[in-house]
Formats: C-alpha cells, sequence, structure tokens
C-alpha cells in the first residue's frame, strides 16, 4: 500500500495520501492535533487529491513524503515467493503461445528471468520461443 504524508501550517497540521487496492483509489486524510482524521476524502486519483492539497490547504506537490520503502508492488510467483531478475522458474501448467503456435509445456525451466514494470508479468525466453512473457501466476520459483 503506498502511503504519502505532508506537513503544513493552517487549520490541518498533517496529511495523509493513502492508495487502497481493493477500491482503486486514493484516500485524502487530514489531521489536526488528534490522531483521528478531522477530513476524510476518497475514491480519488493522486493527482486530484494533491491538487486539492495545494488548492485547498497549501500544501505543495514537494512538501509530499513517501512513507513505504518502496513505492513497488514486488513480483511474486503462484505461492506468493517474492521473485528477483535472473531467478529460475519451472512452468506449472501447460500454456498456449500466442503468435508463436506452440505451447509452453508443465514442467519446462526458464533460467534468468526479467522483471517487468508489471508485478504480474516477467519476460524470459525458451527454447523454442524468444522474447517470452509470462504471468507470474502460472510459474514457480527452483532454487534458493
Amino acid at each position: 500500500m503506498s502511503i504519502l504524508t505532508a506537513q503544513s501550517t493552517g487549520e490541518f497540521s498533517n496529511f495523509k495520501l493513502e492508495f487502497d487496492p481493493a477500491s482503486d483509489g486514493w484516500f485524502f486524510y487530514g489531521y489536526k492535533e488528534s490522531e483521528s482524521p478531522a477530513l476524510e476524502l476518497w475514491h480519488m486519483t493522486k493527482e486530484d487529491a494533491m491538487e486539492q492539497a495545494s488548492t485547498d490547504y497549501g500544501v505543495g506537490s514537494l512538501d509530499w513524503s513517501n512513507d513505504d520503502e518502496s513505492d513497488e508492488t514486488p513480483t511474486r510467483d503462484c505461492n506468493g515467493t517474492v521473485l528477483q531478475d535472473g531467478d529460475t522458474v519451472t512452468v506449472i501448467k501447460d500454456l498456449d503461445v500466442k503468435g508463436a503456435g506452440t505451447t509452453v509445456k508443465r514442467g519446462t525451466t526458464v533460467k534468468n528471468i526479467t522483471l517487468t514494470n508489471d508485478p504480474e508479468l516477467i519476460d524470459c525466453r525458451t527454447k523454442e520461443v524468444k522474447g517470452l512473457v509470462l504471468k507470474t501466476c502460472f510459474v514457480k520459483k527452483i532454487g534458493d
């Protein structure tokens, strides 16, 4: 979950932007001195929330700081194991490859995978297919 925080002088001293993957929207909270939010707005885009914070409450775009260690979601295999560049995986199901007219068989070992910007996809190559993109729900990490 992505969380951004900012501080300001004014009616609200602290602000928080929090992404909720379940609703696919951002929650914008404004805090006074108490721990519970005095202002709650939700289901907006990140840009809209930051614009409203700037327009209504004087919080500039450079005032926001990221509270997460990283803003990226880790890439995980079908068992939830985190995948990294260079890992070796095995295919858990026969997969028809679109445009290649071939099938990657269950149990095929794929070495030296490359992660993509999408945590649900990996780039790889097999003996039969070069430039293959696989969904991570169909692979299992082996080794390590």
